[in-house]
């Protein structure tokens, strides 16, 4: 069989004025552009079906947009709707692409609904973009350690109980830190003479390297781990969140997006430029609905459905979650799954908020005091996500 793979990237930065994403407390629109925004896809085919993996720099997009994107690139691409998947950056700088969380009485902030129709169209036309440009190709994994730009702010005061550190604690604090996950994956596509495709890279870190008083478009660090790789080898360079539903930049503001950005990509090229590749690929797609228990009443049949998604590339494991997600279920899912080309990438195919561990709704703290679910959805999100890799 003959392994194709095709690549493309589309420009979705908005309008100014528009609603901004990540904080609620910002009362304005938009008021300048640091730097754009991208819709980047790859398409895959080993001769058999095709599949289309598309990242954003967005906050997030929810499940019913992604439902009519889905069904239009399927209407325009023929790719099954299962075999796509749609994920976020979750950069707090960019619009906001929600329509539930849409602000329609503030006469200083400029509607965003035009831009979401425009935003589907965009994404649709990626995925077009990149089946056209489906070439022989090679695909291979690479991996390296990023441990000095993240901390878990989950932290523990001596009582036991949470403190959520949004910005780093001082050296002689009594907090104790949680968690957090140094490893960054590569994923390197070529095609048969070694030029650069598409290089897919994937970490856990919060894209909140500024402030609530930030009011400009801007991809954060995840546009500088593109733009550095794309700059040096060619191909699109896309980025994948882990799960960083409690992991934080080590600093923010300044000059940190660029630093902690280049930083992650220096790692990258150096882990690329040893990754071996290879064309003998099957590819293997499983979706799996999982009911949740909301919290609001814990009743019998108050439950959210939430896709999760896998896409096996040839040994290589894209699961698709929908949400943030606690770090701690991230590593506890790639210890019990045994599987080492893992990526959990999160906010894909929806944006449901935070799924904390069990032990933090017992803590305290930001993200279990907001998070819609019962206290044992991270704990239901690692068995059924583990059961679904051994399936595929």
């Amino acid at each position: 069989m003959l392994f194709q793979a095709g690549a493309a990237k589309i420009n979705v930065t908005p309008h100014l004025g528009c609603q901004m994403a990540g904080y609620a407390s910002r009362d304005q629109g938009s008021q300048t552009i640091t730097d754009a925004l991208y819709s980047k896809a790859i398409v895959l085919d080993d001769g058999n079906q095709q599949v289309a993996i598309i990242t954003n720099d967005l906050i997030g997009v929810a499940a019913e947009f992604v439902a009519d994107v889905r069904r239009e690139i399927e209407y325009a691409t023929s790719i099954p709707q299962r075999n796509i998947m749609i994920s976020c950056s979750h950069t707090h700088f960019g619009p906001e692409t929600r329509q539930s969380d849409l602000i329609t009485n503030n006469e200083h902030i400029i509607g965003n609904g035009k831009y979401i129709h425009h935003l589907a169209e965009r994404m649709t036309t990626v995925v077009e973009i990149a089946q056209q440009n489906l070439q022989p190709a090679r695909i291979g994994y690479g991996s390296g350690m990023v441990d000095n730009v993240s901390f878990n702010r989950h932290t523990i005061q001596p009582d036991g109980t949470a403190k959520t550190s949004f910005l780093l604690p001082p050296p002689d604090t009594d907090l104790t830190f949680g968690l957090s996950d140094p490893k960054l994956n590569i994923i390197r596509i070529e095609d048969p003479n070694q030029k650069t495709i598409a290089t897919l890279v994937h970490f856990a870190c919060h894209p909140v390297t500024s402030t609530d008083k930030m009011y400009a478009i801007s991809a954060d660090y995840p546009g500088y781990v593109m733009n550095l790789i794309e700059g040096v080898e060619g191909g699109v360079t896309l980025f994948g969140l882990g799960c960083a539903g409690n992991l934080v930049p080590i600093q923010r503001q300044k000059a940190f997006p660029r630093l902690i950005g280049h930083t992650i990509g220096a790692e990258a090229l150096k882990v690329l430029q040893w990754i071996n590749t290879t064309c003998d690929i099957r590819i293997q797609t499983h979706t799996k609905s999982v009911e949740l228990t909301r919290r609001e009443t814990g009743e019998v049949g108050d439950v959210e459905k939430i896709e999760i998604q896998c896409i096996n590339i040839g040994g290589i494991y894209f699961v698709g979650l929908p949400g943030e997600i606690f770090t701690e279920i991230g590593l506890n899912i790639a210890s019990k799954s045994g599987i080492e080309k893992l990526l959990l990438i999160s906010m894909t195919n929806g944006s449901y908020g935070y799924f904390p561990t069990m032990i933090a709704y017992e803590q305290g703290g930001y993200e279990s005091g907001v998070s819609q679910f019962q206290a044992d959805c991270g704990e239901t999100l690692t068995e059924v996500v583990t059961e679904m890799i051994r399936e595929v």
